[in-house]
């Protein structure tokens, strides 16, 4: 019995929207394999062990981990660069600030309102560039954010595409009559109904060469 593709589709984007977070863990030892009880018409699959234990799932949250980590990184780099900015204008002020405030008593009327009046106009530009910088970072964070989740949308439909003809070959060969995916929210499930490692040598098995 085969899954429905949105419901296999659902929990790997989960699994692969978390993975970033646990790149860095080892991974947990998947339990000991018991046997699956004769007659049995239901087993069920945790994909998040399917996704850490496969190569494919690896390489899948690899791709996702390396994006991501590529993306702090010119966003790191932009913020820098626009805080540089920034600070270059800022002390552009404030030189012209400490120069009317020692030169005032020494200045011609004329001379100090122009100074008064381009003090003010560097600060309202300090708060355009400000805003600017701030609307920027937000662009540059919800663009890379977009990247992420346009190429996790990605991984998900190839991964079910290897997945779905996996869980099939273990159904039809346990005779079930439903294969269900558990994961984080299960409480407790009988470990012999247990079918993650079957699927997963399922997708790891390489045929040999004639």
């Amino acid at each position: 019995m085969r899954f429905g593709t949105l419901s296999v589709m659902a929990v790997i984007a989960v699994c692969l929207g978390t993975a970033p977070v646990f790149a860095q863990d080892e991974p947990a030892a998947a339990p000991a394999t018991l046997p699956f009880p004769a007659g049995a018409r239901i087993g069920y699959v945790d994909l998040q062990r399917v996704l850490a234990g496969s190569a494919d799932g690896r390489a899948s949250n690899e791709r996702v981990q390396e994006l991501t980590d590529q993306k702090i990184s010119e966003i790191e780099v932009r913020n820098t660069d626009l805080q540089a900015e920034l600070q270059a204008s800022n002390q552009v002020l404030q030189d012209s600030q400490q120069k009317l405030a020692q030169g005032e008593s020494v200045m011609s009327g004329e001379a100090r309102i122009n100074l008064q009046r381009e003090i003010g106009r560097m600060q309202l530009d300090m708060q355009r560039q400000t805003q600017d910088a701030q609307a920027e970072m937000e662009r540059v964070q919800q663009d890379a954010q977009g990247e992420i989740e346009a190429l996790q949308q990605e991984l998900q439909v190839e991964f079910e595409t290897i997945l779905s003809p996996a869980i099939d070959e273990v159904a039809t060969e346990k005779g079930l009559d439903y294969l269900m995916a558990v994961g984080p929210g299960v409480i407790w499930a009988n470990r012999s109904l247990d079918l993650t490692q079957e699927v997963i040598d399922k997708l790891n098995f390489e045929p040999s060469s004639p």
